[in-house]
């Protein structure tokens, strides 16, 4: 089955449109040639026709008056003989032949007339024949001439076309492939770059990136926060057992993976206790609640450590668990940052330190609707539940952050190589 115009690549469309637009445009102004040089050498071959049958009427006219048929046919036959015309013919007025020279069996041939004036009366006509073959075969190779030269007007346009294109393609191609997923298999019928390009686009969860209306502001903007605590169990191991350089490059490691996946959510990092991280997460500060936000960051967190452990010596273990907190932070301006939170954070790192595998949940962060309504949380042990997965859309969504967080992690640890 042939492929359709649409179906091909962008690097022949345009092209091949570009090519038939100048070709139509082309034919159009060799067309309108055609016209105007038929309509001109008519008039011309009318002009000059009618012109040569006066001048044999003119030269027999005397002859005509005298009768001297003889001189007449002598007369017609030094014309055809001294001028382009193939046959002349002379008629009285009653339309009786008096004399004729040359042949008229051309079908090319085209026929002029002209009275034979005796004074101010009429005695006959002048019927000559002119041989147009010549003028129609010049006027044919000069519109077969405009033609080719449409023809090659048209694959100049194309070659220009075809490079513009493929520039452009490339370009297409480039976008479409960052926002490819890494590992994603290509869209099954992909056509053209474009198709393939919506494809990429409608893949995106986009949706999950529309903001939404927090509603009007209330005392519990202000004042609920929730908090993702991250113990760094491996690091604990790692403090004695590696050398200054290794630690300070394992540790720059694990501060990347953080920072990036809190910088996706809107996440504010502190240290809270040794070997343990605290992101709080504020209500309206990012699409999303503060809690699906911050069970997300932590679940972006263990997809990149356990992606980028597989490649390492060393492990990157840690357990996370969230919780709400009804007072923030704090700024720098409290004599103790972050008093508020002492004990959600106690609360969130004993968790830890019984469960490594899980990102763990409160009942009261688990209760929030937008996190119940796109991720699956399993009863854990009394007051958490734990993570499962999550819906399709906000899936897709961390699979493409990430990846995005795993190029750039990995770019910079080939750069620093």
């Amino acid at each position: 089955m042939k492929p359709s115009l649409r179906d091909l690549s962008l690097t022949l469309q345009l092209p091949l449109a570009a090519a038939a637009l100048s070709l139509a445009v082309a034919l159009a102004l060799v067309l309108l040639a055609a016209t105007s040089s038929r309509y001109l050498l008519t008039t011309q071959q009318a002009d000059y026709g009618n012109a040569l049958a006066q001048q044999i009427a003119r030269r027999i006219s005397s002859a005509m008056e005298t009768g001297d048929l003889l001189s007449v046919a002598a007369s017609l036959q030094r014309f055809v003989e001294s001028s382009p015309t193939t046959m002349v013919e002379i008629y009285d007025v009653e339309g009786q032949a008096l004399g004729r020279a040359g042949e008229d069996g051309h079908p090319g041939r085209v026929h002029y007339e002209a009275p034979v004036r005796i004074g101010q009366d009429i005695a006959g006509r002048v019927r000559i024949a002119l041989d147009t073959g010549s003028a129609r075969e010049s006027r044919q190779r000069f519109l077969l001439s405009l033609s080719a030269l449409a023809v090659v007007l048209s694959l100049l346009v194309f070659v220009l076309a075809r490079y513009g294109a493929a520039r452009l393609v490339a370009r297409i191609a480039g976008a479409a492939e960052r926002l490819a997923l890494e590992g994603a298999p290509a869209p099954v019928a992909a056509g053209s770059e474009l198709e393939l390009l919506e494809a990429r686009v409608d893949a995106l969860p986009l949706e999950l990136l529309r903001p939404r209306d927090a509603g009007a502001p209330s005392g519990e903007h202000y004042r609920t926060n929730t908090v993702l605590y991250l113990h760094l169990a491996s690091l604990a191991g790692y403090v004695d057992t590696l050398n200054e350089r290794n630690l300070h490059r394992y540790t720059d490691r694990l501060h990347r993976i953080i920072y990036a996946a809190a910088a996706c959510y809107g996440g504010t990092l502190q240290v809270a206790r040794p070997f343990g991280l605290a992101l709080c997460f504020a209500e309206g500060e990012g699409t999303g609640s503060a809690a699906l936000r911050a069970v997300a960051c932590a679940a972006l967190v263990r997809e990149v450590a356990n992606t980028l452990e597989a490649g390492m010596s060393l492990s990157l273990a840690m357990g996370m668990a969230v919780g709400r907190s009804e007072l923030g932070p704090g700024d720098a301006a409290d004599i103790y940052p972050g008093l508020y939170l002492q004990g959600v954070l106690d609360e969130l790192r004993d968790a830890c330190l019984q469960d490594r595998e899980h990102v763990l949940v409160t009942e009261d962060a688990a209760a929030d609707a937008d996190l119940a309504g796109r991720a699956d949380l399993r009863p854990e042990k009394p007051g958490f539940r734990r993570l499962v997965g999550f819906a399709d859309a906000q899936g897709k969504l961390l699979e493409r952050q990430a990846a995005l967080l795993l190029a750039r992690l990995r770019g910079r640890r080939e750069a620093a190589a």
